[in-house]
């Protein structure tokens, strides 16, 4: 079972990976000047920094389980919002469930196994 959390922790790095390439293109390309610029730059930088901060698991400020849930639902839920309106239905919800899924295994194997697998 724990090589399923493994394998769970990669592809959730892939998401997040993901998730800052698709806010960042989305950003620059569905939006008009200079707003293409805030969402294409600055969001993504924003997304980072909270990230790394605040969520990563051997991070020294790392916050508790509650508040790193709302932070999770608030990165892919913007995320999911700008799939959903600036390019396709279909992706978005299957973009959606891939970080539904992720996330609560993911919080599933922090539970079990602690933060750092």
């Amino acid at each position: 079972m724990h090589i399923l959390f493994q394998i769970n922790a990669l592809l959730r790095f892939l998401v997040e990976m993901i998730t800052l390439i698709t806010v960042a293109f989305v950003g620059f390309t569905k939006y008009k000047l200079p707003l293409n610029l805030l969402m294409g730059i600055l969001v993504p930088i924003a997304i980072y920094v909270i990230w790394s901060i605040c969520m990563a698991p051997l991070s020294p400020n790392r916050v508790g389980l509650l508040f790193r849930i709302m932070i999770e639902i608030i990165i892919f839920g913007l995320c999911d919002y700008m799939i959903l309106t600036k390019m396709s239905v279909r992706v978005g919800i299957v973009y959606g469930v891939v970080v539904g899924l992720n996330a609560i295994m993911a919080h599933i194997g922090d539970g079990i196994y602690g933060s750092s697998l």
